[in-house]
């Protein structure tokens, strides 16, 4: 019996290692590599993203890790900075000071068909000056209509104009629910792809509504509902880096009033 107890002690500090070096916040991009200097450029991965929302600004966003799960995010530091371009205009990208993932951004007008460039510059280690994003062209949901009402057993066809091809088309939603308690119950996730290209989509109310219902304590008494829909393209990465995505991302939002039958 003292054997199995000191056994479970020992996997039990074991975990307990494991989730505090992941909740340990990001490590020097200068100082993380081997004996104390920078991280090789090479085992550095980015995940690089140029996003436009109903027709807002370009948001360039990029983190730099380990390319391992549950890994650590790296914090720039002893020189080492992000720039993104588009056209002839660049701007720094500005960390934006989380605690355990930072992302570095820089936002700019919408352009389709243009490179967004990004590049890593470095005083003591490899720059990798060229990973580039374009963003698909932009489109229309024509329905539903904004503010459409629906109720429970409802399917809404969900529409858009150009269809997006070749362009990787996915759908997703963002419930923001009341109950009777006055509480707020908030719910996100995936409604599939336009696997067939067609520029269409039947999204099941149900599926979006039963998981909130059964999560609150209380009656549901309205939703309000984003759905949206992402047109994506891959960029590609500077071959200096280990590993990383790049993807352009269009989207466009419709939202749907719920009230239960």
């Amino acid at each position: 019996m003292q054997t199995n107890t000191s056994s479970y002690r020992v996997l039990g500090l074991a975990a307990l290692s494991v989730l505090l070096q992941a909740c340990s916040g990001p490590k020097s991009s200068s100082t993380s590599g081997p004996n104390g200097g920078p991280v090789p450029t090479n085992r550095i991965t980015i995940n690089l993203t140029v996003e436009t929302v109903d027709q807002g600004p370009a948001v360039v966003r990029a983190n730099l890790n380990d390319g391992k799960s549950g890994g650590a995010s790296y914090r720039l530091d002893g020189g080492d900075y992000l720039r993104a371009c588009v056209s002839s205009l660049c701007r720094s990208m500005a960390d934006n000071d989380s605690v355990f993932t930072p992302d570095y951004i820089a936002r700019f007008d919408y352009q389709a068909g243009v490179d967004y460039v990004v590049s890593f510059n470095r005083v003591e280690a490899r720059s990798a000056p060229d990973s580039r994003v374009r963003l698909p062209p932009d489109f229309s949901i024509v329905a539903p209509v904004s503010h459409q009402p629906v109720t429970d057993g409802d399917t809404v066809l969900v529409t858009w104009s150009p269809t997006g091809a070749p362009a990787r088309v996915s759908l997703s939603y963002a419930a923001d629910c009341s109950s009777t308690t006055a509480s707020h119950i908030h719910s996100s996730g995936s409604l599939g792809n336009d696997s067939g290209s067609n520029g269409r989509a039947n999204v099941s109310i149900n599926s979006i509504v039963n998981p909130v219902k059964s999560s609150s304590a209380s009656p549901i008494t309205d939703c309000s509902i984003d759905v949206s829909v992402s047109h994506e393209i891959q960029g590609r990465i500077d071959p200096a880096f280990d590993d990383g995505t790049a993807l352009g991302i269009v989207s466009h939002v419709v939202n749907l009033d719920y009230n239960p039958r």
